[in-house]
């Protein structure tokens, strides 16, 4: 299938479609006849960017006091939730309001690169944000509009906040579903091992009625590890495998995580795996909620591309998956998430505050289901970066591309992927198309879908990530 420019143009609505079948509805962009106006159009800006789906584009009004800018839609719509996303961070007070019978629904002092605004539903065919006071004009991202199903709770709650590099749980799609704790729990058991043929040996000897920790305190080879090829965590519940301060090395030999579920995986060093399935750690279905945390993992690439095989990957029924914190380093094929064209499950996975260094490409390359990375840092990536493929959609948001050949694209299917692009940062880059193989994001990165998220998680603004992610990813950065 050839790939133009063209399709760059249509691809929004139908990813849209998909995405609101999924979860997000924003009802800015699909309820009926929507449509934005403003008390002011500034120069080279439109009340339409509001509500576009693109960060980078915005509404600026002429002022900076007694503005106001809305969403309306032809016929009246339910709604409960409002995203307000401001480039910078002027606003110094608002309120919103519905237009039709002049309720003030909520207000506040700052709106900043994401603000959740919740209130008891209502029904309206206007919704007002009005810009009392500003330090200077503002410039209004997005005006997003929703109505939360879900409980109560909020759909999409970004916000900036602390983030806690040594959390004791996940955030992302591992913490969905009751969380995932691994082996921790009032009845825990915890072994330590040296080698593998004791890691072997806890796994196969554990009672299946308590969760397990095992502590690894050594270097871990083919030669003592029994004859086996790699370390199944296999028709499973409930394991934890943590490296002890910087002492834990992998060396030549892989972990698999097969029709298992609550699984963690930390401050480990895995290295050259060749043997088993060729990767460090991998992750087959059916399986749910995995955590794979502060760990190093890496390869070589004075070697052919095919020598190893990926870093981190998941196939098949696999859900609720959170990579954060990795050092994840010189290698050609890095991350696979679906092994093929026809592996179409809808995988949900989460990558955040990750170091992605002297990577080929697959950062990740991920087919169908839902993806969002977050607050990484990537830097010297030679091929391409984060490949959207066969119908996924993913967000990609305050990440940091450094040196970076076509950090997002949309490559070697038959069916393009999606992405939902925010406040990323590119230095450095260089965009080549390659219209045989499919298309690229940039160089004017632009969203082609919108996803909401089902959870709530602190976000780093963009430029201080770089500092963060070097200074806490990979081992023996935490007490574990």
């Amino acid at each position: 299938m050839q790939y133009g420019k063209s399709i760059r143009l249509s691809v929004l609505a139908t990813a849209l479609a998909f995405c609101a079948a999924a979860h997000a509805n924003n009802l800015a962009i699909t309820g009926p006849g929507a449509g934005a106006d403003g008390s002011s159009k500034a120069s080279g800006t439109s009340y339409g960017d509001i509500k576009d789906a693109n960060l980078q584009t915005y509404w600026q009004p002429s002022g900076n006091n007694g503005q106001r800018v809305s969403v309306k839609w032809s016929s009246a719509v339910s709604a409960n939730q409002v995203v307000l996303r401001e480039q910078g961070n002027n606003i110094t007070g608002w309120r919103l309001v519905n237009n039709d019978n002049g309720a003030v629904l909520a207000s506040g002092s700052s709106i900043g690169s994401s603000k959740t605004v919740n209130f008891n539903a209502v029904s309206t065919k206007k919704l007002n944000l009005d810009i009392l006071s500003a330090s200077a004009a503002p410039r209004i991202a997005e005006f997003e509009v929703y109505l939360n199903t879900d409980g109560g709770n909020p759909t999409d709650p970004t916000e900036p906040g602390p983030v806690t590099s040594c959390a004791a749980s996940p955030q992302g799609y591992a913490s969905l579903n009751g969380g995932t704790t691994g082996g921790s729990g009032s009845n825990a058991v915890t072994v330590t091992v040296s080698t593998g043929a004791q890691l072997v040996a806890a796994l196969q000897d554990r009672d299946l009625n308590r969760p397990l920790t095992i502590r690894v305190n050594g270097t871990i080879t083919p030669g003592n590890s029994g004859g086996v090829s790699k370390f199944d965590i296999k028709d499973m519940d409930n394991v934890s495998i943590i490296g002890v301060g910087n002492n834990a090395l992998f060396d030549g030999i892989g972990i698999k995580i097969w029709r298992a579920n609550n699984i963690i995986i930390r401050n480990l060093k895995i290295r050259y795996v060749n043997i088993g399935d060729k990767d460090a750690i991998s992750i087959e279905g059916p399986a749910r909620n995995i955590w794979i945390d502060h760990n190093e993992v890496y390869n070589r690439l004075n070697v052919d591309k095919d020598f190893y095989d990926e870093l981190i990957s998941g196939k098949k029924d696999i859900d609720n998956v959170t990579t954060s914190y990795n050092y994840l380093h010189d290698s050609w094929k890095t991350s696979l998430w679906g092994s093929s064209d026809s592996d179409n499950y809808n995988r949900r996975i989460t990558f955040h505050h990750n170091h992605w260094h002297k990577v080929n490409s697959r950062l990740p390359l991920f087919r169908f289901g839902q993806g969002h990375i977050y607050n990484n840092y990537y830097n010297d990536m030679q091929e391409t970066g984060i490949n959207s493929r066969m119908g996924a959609v993913i967000r990609i948001e305050n990440n940091v591309f450094e040196n970076a050949k076509n950090p997002i694209v949309s490559f070697y299917s038959n069916a393009i992927g999606y992405w939902d692009t925010r406040g990323n940062s590119f230095t450095d880059v260089t965009w080549q198309e390659n219209p045989g193989s499919g298309i690229i994001a940039g160089p004017n990165v632009q969203a082609t879908a919108v996803l909401n998220l089902p959870y709530s998680f602190n976000l780093l603004p963009t430029n201080q990530v770089k500092a963060h992610v070097l200074a806490n990813a990979g081992v023996n950065k935490c007490s574990f």
